[in-house]
């Protein structure tokens, strides 16, 4: 009886929420844990001491037995329950599908070349072969491990030979050798192998008793059953440029004992599957004449995965829609204390929704040294519509070049009442006069030293000394020979008033302008005036020679005169060479008249201080009612929530013409996703509106907050073209998901914080009144996460189909995928924090609310910038963590600690 209480208690305490709550905590660590190894120490170190370690798969062996102990726990059978079922069997099909690809899958690279055949792959994994000759045999041995110089290794082989045994033991690792003892008939030797994972080895000899040993170590050669053919490999390259816009090998599948030959075509996102493998398009040779292909045999681990993926979105679909489902229960419970609170004058000044989208009519006077470089605004808007060729084959208009070119340069849209076109056509006509114009940003006063100037911008020949050189030379030299993390302000600042001193450059020697198509270019390259000499044939290139010229001295006397007639026609004169010659590139006249307008209109700037604006009124009113139930403000909030809902609709539109512009959906950089998940955390809030109208108001500033930040000068927003692997609608589905899931979890985290300020408020009068806000804020916050949760699984799981769709690997253990995956782990943790014991109270589940968003933002910021990877644009070598984040830290603990005093001295009790 004693022992069968025992065992109750043991296994209650194995499947209870508590211990599944540990798990998973122990879980995200470790995974946190190995991105950094990682980082310092290397992918293969990183996998050889967590990802690939036993006792890793044991502790995902327990999380499975968690999850399946839960079923019967919970009696998660039961038919209320099976949203929750689907969801919690879905990861153990996933860990079955993982333990199946780890253990009977494999991965290998095949090169062809042209005309040629091969039925070889060289594995990824790396392996200890032996080979065992003499005068009466020929045996080969292999098996699959890895050696570490961050582990203690282990491996042992007794092969048979004949009547004896060959002894082979991993003794260590000397520089880049692995060095084996080899003991054969009584005689023992020491072997130094050089090799590893990726690499084919040349195996080191030993001669023991006539008998030749040889052992290599790195990954070998595989036949497979068939053999690939390549009859022809092709790269596109986005116009005028060397970036790759697609790459396809055409190839036959030869199959002697099917008596088979198959053509097919592999490219990015379109894979071969035959036999049981799958080819993808990974590389190719720099010659352009051979191909390089991933392969992966792995079948079974895929079915099994992509089985527990389908459950995982049907259990997590279910929840949704199921009545008793939590989502569902939270959401009458919000109508519930609604209605309950519904039970128990004004005028807004509106001007700044009209000045926030006007623009200053009085401009105001330039310098007398260029005064009388004003550009007509009528010939400049002509001038805008005139198309340039970009660094990366991009085809966009002239007042997209300006505008990036003035706001490089000058950090603002405008100059002193000039747009972007009138200041770009005045540099070119009259550089002289203009290189003496204060208008380059230069913000720290040590450099304003260096260069000799006082004020915020400095003129283009504040920087060259009397004898023409450089004077920042020196400097620039010694920032960028630092680490990004060794740099001071001073330098980050060099570097970044270097390349505006550089672009001005290039303007004045008219670098930039790519706007001679070369008629029958296969490339479809465009070229600036001075280069075009060299490839033209001596009509056009003597009329490119002469077109410049004429144009600007005719806009120069149009300046002084008046009559812009001549400039005009000059104009026109270029327009029709470019349709002559380029028409085939060219984007529609439509797309680039509407590319025209989303650059002057710059909806998503103008739409940060309006929402930040009506979503702080309509928040001080919204908690003027909580703290007063008498006052009203109705039609006040309706007129706002009307005013917030314009400035969505607005943003939605510049969305669709930033994704009509492109040509792809907007989320594919830094700038696009900020922007996109802006409008997701609005378009949240207008779900949620229903039940509270203080979700709507945070949305809104916590949007507003997102867009400035999207608006930063470390975010580019120009619109580029797409390396290959990300032509996918996977990957647009993907990012799409995943990425409005941080608009949700954001909600939640900045709901959280508005809890936790309003606990630190609660006193004996008001502790009924805020009890209910709470609450009620406590539900959306925990649909929010739901909803979110939801999201970034779905997301997540996507981005590993797009993943195995486009190079053959579901899961890498990326750091980008590992984080998605802790964000996963952390949330799924909150949400069911109500379930563990200690942990279900109102203060604790929004602080998790809000310090777990941290796993959001190193996600999406952290691997980014301070992790290495395929997802890094810091290459392992870390930014500074802003000066903001640690007073954000600091703030969060203040509100927090004062907050949980107050809350167990008054609503606890």
């Amino acid at each position: 009886m004693i022992l069968s209480s025992i065992m109750k208690k043991v296994i209650a305490a194995v499947f209870s929420m508590k211990f599944a709550g540990i798990l998973l905590m122990l879980f995200a660590v470790v995974v946190a844990f190995a991105t950094f190894i990682e980082n310092d120490l290397g992918t293969s170190a990183a996998k050889d001491i967590v990802y690939n370690a036993l006792w890793f798969e044991v502790l995902l062996l327990i999380t499975a037995i968690s999850l399946v102990g839960s079923v019967f726990q919970y009696r998660l059978w039961r038919r209320k329950k099976f949203s929750v079922l689907f969801f919690h069997l879905a990861f153990v099909v996933i860990l079955a599908g993982a333990f199946v690809t780890r253990h009977f899958g494999y991965e290998g690279i095949m090169q062809i070349r042209e005309g040629k055949s091969s039925n070889e792959i060289i594995t990824i994994s790396p392996y200890v072969q032996v080979w065992i000759e003499d005068s009466n045999q020929h045996l080969y041995y292999d098996e699959e491990c890895s050696f570490s110089p961050y582990m203690r290794n282990r491996f042992s082989a007794n092969i048979p030979v004949g009547d004896s045994k060959l002894k082979i033991r991993y003794k260590k690792i000397v520089s880049n050798a692995v060095l084996f003892e080899v003991e054969y008939e009584g005689t023992e030797r020491e072997v130094a192998v050089f090799g590893a994972s990726g690499m084919i080895s040349e195996p080191s000899e030993v001669i023991i008793n006539d008998t030749k040993i040889s052992i290599g170590y790195g990954s070998k050669t595989m036949e497979i059953p068939f053999s690939l053919h390549l009859l022809d490999f092709s790269l596109e390259r986005y116009p005028g440029s060397m970036s790759p816009s697609s790459f396809k090998s055409d190839v036959i599948v030869i199959d002697k004992a099917e008596n088979l030959e198959m053509p097919y075509q592999i490219f990015m996102n379109n894979v071969l599957n035959y036999g049981g493998y799958r080819f993808f398009q990974s590389s190719y040779d720099k010659d352009e004449k051979g191909t390089v292909l991933s392969v992966n045999h792995d079948k079974w681990g895929t079915i099994i995965t992509y089985i527990g993926y389908f459950i995982l979105t049907l259990g997590l679909s279910l929840n949704f829609f199921s009545p008793s489902s939590r989502f569902r229960t939270l959401a009458r419970n919000a109508s519930r204390i609604r209605d309950a609170a519904k039970k128990n004058t004004a005028t807004l000044i509106l001007m700044a929704l009209v000045s926030a989208f006007s623009v200053p009519s009085q401009a105001q006077e330039l310098d007398e040294a260029v005064n009388h470089s004003f550009i007509d605004k009528a010939h400049a808007a002509e001038f805008s519509s005139l198309l340039v060729q970009g660094h990366d084959g991009r085809i966009k208009p002239m007042n997209t070049l300006s505008s990036e070119i003035l706001r490089k340069i000058y950090r603002k849209n405008s100059l002193e009442g000039l747009n972007s076109d009138q200041v770009l056509l005045g540099l070119l006509v009259d550089p002289d006069q203009w290189q003496g114009y204060p208008m380059i940003k230069v913000s720290n006063s040590i450099l304003k030293n260096y260069i000799g100037c006082s004020g915020k911008y400095a003129s283009f020949i504040d920087f060259i000394n009397d004898d023409g050189s450089y004077k920042l030379s020196k400097f620039v030299d010694d920032a960028y020979n630092k680490k990004p993390a060794e740099r001071d302000a001073v330098d980050k600042d060099i570097i970044a008033v270097d390349e505006r001193v550089n672009i001005i450059y290039m303007v004045y020697t008219g670098e930039f302008l790519n706007i001679f198509p070369l008629p029958d270019d296969p490339n479809n390259k465009w070229y600036t005036a001075q280069n075009a000499g060299a490839v033209f044939d001596s009509i056009d290139a003597g009329f490119i020679k002469t077109i410049l010229p004429l144009y600007y001295s005719s806009v120069s006397e149009a300046m002084q005169s008046g009559d812009w007639s001549k400039a005009n026609e000059y104009l026109g004169y270029l327009k029709v060479f470019q349709n002559k010659y380029g028409s085939g590139v060219m984007p529609a006249k439509s797309k680039t008249s509407l590319e025209i307008l989303y650059n002057k209109v710059n909806i998503f700037k103008r739409l940060f201080p309006v929402y930040s604006l009506l979503g702080l009124i309509l928040l001080i009113l919204v908690f003027a009612r909580v703290l007063n139930p008498k006052l009203s403000f109705r039609w006040i909030i309706r007129i706002l929530v009307g005013l917030i809902a314009i400035a969505f609709l607005l943003h939605t539109a510049g969305l669709g013409m930033r994704w009509y512009i492109a040509g792809r959906a907007p989320w594919s950089n830094g700038y696009e996703t900020m922007i996109y998940i802006s409008w997701g955390i609005l378009l949240s809030g207008f779900i949620f509106i229903k039940n509270s109208k203080i979700t709507l108001a945070t949305t809104a500033i916590l949007a507003s907050i997102t867009l400035m930040v999207a608006n930063m000068s470390w975010l580019n927003p120009e619109i580029t073209n797409l390396v290959p692997v990300l032509k996918s609608y996977w990957l647009v589905i993907h990012v799409a998901v995943i990425t409005a899931s941080y608009s949700f979890l954001a909600i939640g985290a900045l709901l959280g914080f508005l809890n936790l300020l309003l606990i630190n408020l609660v006193n004996a009068k008001n502790k009924n009144k805020i009890r209910n806000t709470l609450e009620e804020l406590s539900n959306i916050i925990e649909m929010n996460l739901i909803i979110g949760v939801f999201l970034i699984t779905i997301g997540t799981f996507l981005g590993a189909v797009w993943a195995n769709e486009s190079w053959g690997r579901y899961w890498g253990w990326d750091p980008k995928e590992a984080w998605a995956l802790i964000t996963v782990l952390v949330y799924s943790f909150v949400v069911h924090m109500r379930l563990i014991p200690g942990l279900g109270g109102t203060f604790s589940f929004n602080l998790a609310s809000l310090l777990s968003f941290g796993s959001v933002l190193m996600t999406y910021f952290g691997v980014n910038y301070f992790l290495s990877g395929m997802h890094s644009y810091g290459g392992g070598d870390p930014i500074p963590i802003p000066t903001a984040l640690y007073w954000a830290i600091l703030i969060i603990a203040v509100v927090s600690i004062m907050g949980y005093i107050n809350y167990r001295k008054v609503l606890k009790q």
